[in-house]
């Protein structure tokens, strides 16, 4: 099991220094292909519910992250993807950075996992939890 490193940042430089409660990607498979094209489903937890999705993409972070969008029922946007290795050969451990636009903000993330595309995906989370902490309750 991969303990993820979140850093969450909003785009105007806010940082946060406790991930938010909220979402938690629990499960998360990918497939891809030339046939078939990319593929995932993701199971999340938060609030006492568990929700599953499943879609596609251009690609299997793009699919993973429409699947988690489609799980949270919130229309998140990636704008921009930077992945870089930590540490040396086959022990590095990928950490992504993600710019994302949700419905009137968009906010900066970064997770670190030795799959980089499910740091793409805890990436995306953490940006939805940010999202939904600092939105105003409905009443």
């Amino acid at each position: 099991m991969t303990v993820p490193t979140l850093a969450l940042l909003d785009i105007k430089g806010d940082r946060m220094t406790e991930p938010s409660t909220g979402w938690q990607l629990d499960a998360i498979t990918y497939s891809g292909g030339t046939q078939d094209g990319p593929r995932a489903n993701v199971k999340l937890s938060g609030a006492g519910e568990q929700v599953h999705a499943e879609g596609s993409g251009t690609g299997l972070i793009d699919a993973v992250c429409h699947s988690i969008s489609q799980a949270t029922g919130v229309e998140a946007r990636v704008v921009a993807f930077r992945a870089y290795s930590v540490g040396p050969g086959s022990d590095a451990v990928g950490e992504v950075e993600l710019e994302v636009e949700l419905p009137g903000r968009r906010v900066a993330v970064r997770a670190s996992s030795t799959d980089v595309v499910e740091a793409a995906g805890l990436a995306l989370v953490a940006a939805l939890n940010q999202y939904n902490a600092k939105r105003p309750a409905r009443g």
